[in-house]
């Protein structure tokens, strides 16, 4: 009655996915390319339609986790996958990312998810989550450029004193 209702009389896979909050294919697809391309700023802007549709980001991160295994899949095993074209479908995510990394995606969104409830907010929560996809990718040994390099010394230079003197300290902490 309600997806009637909401549907203005017509029952349709959109109307009552909108009705619900669950997340679609094109979301995720959205940013499975912007993870592929490396591209935050697309992932942000998908979050932030997400957020503004009220849509389920616990939802999205398990649809996601969903997604790195069924690619993984297709890198390991692609006749697990039955369904032809979504086998084609996920193939050319299974070239571009190493199976690896969607191992550690997989991990990700899977702990992620768990990670929502102690967010200050879900949105948050998921956008720290869409960072570490890109911040951990063993391909690129580590992630994104950090800012802290422009502070290591190039070859042959000195370091300053002080800043010797705080890295031995912490290298004689123990765990």
């Amino acid at each position: 009655d309600q997806a009637i209702a909401h549907g203005a009389g017509r029952v349709e896979e959109a109307g009552v996915r909108d009705m619900l909050g669950t997340v679609g294919e094109d979301h995720l697809f959205a940013l499975l390319d912007a993870l592929a391309a490396r591209d935050v700023k697309a992932m942000l802007a998908v979050a932030a339609e997400m957020d503004a549709r009220s849509l389920s980001f616990d939802s999205a991160l398990q649809e996601l986790a969903t997604l790195f295994h069924r690619i993984a899949l297709v890198q390991m095993a692609p006749e697990a996958i039955v369904d032809a074209a979504e086998r084609a479908r996920l193939a050319s995510y299974a070239q571009r990312l190493d199976a690896e990394f969607l191992q550690l995606c997989y991990q990700i969104a899977i702990n992620g998810r768990s990670d929502l409830s102690l967010a200050p907010d879900e949105y948050s929560g998921f956008l720290m989550t869409l960072l570490r996809l890109v911040a951990f990718n063993p391909e690129l040994g580590g992630g994104l450029p950090c800012r802290a390099a422009a502070h290591r010394p190039l070859p042959g230079r000195s370091v300053p004193r002080a800043a010797t003197a705080v890295r031995t300290r912490r290298s004689r902490r123990r765990p």
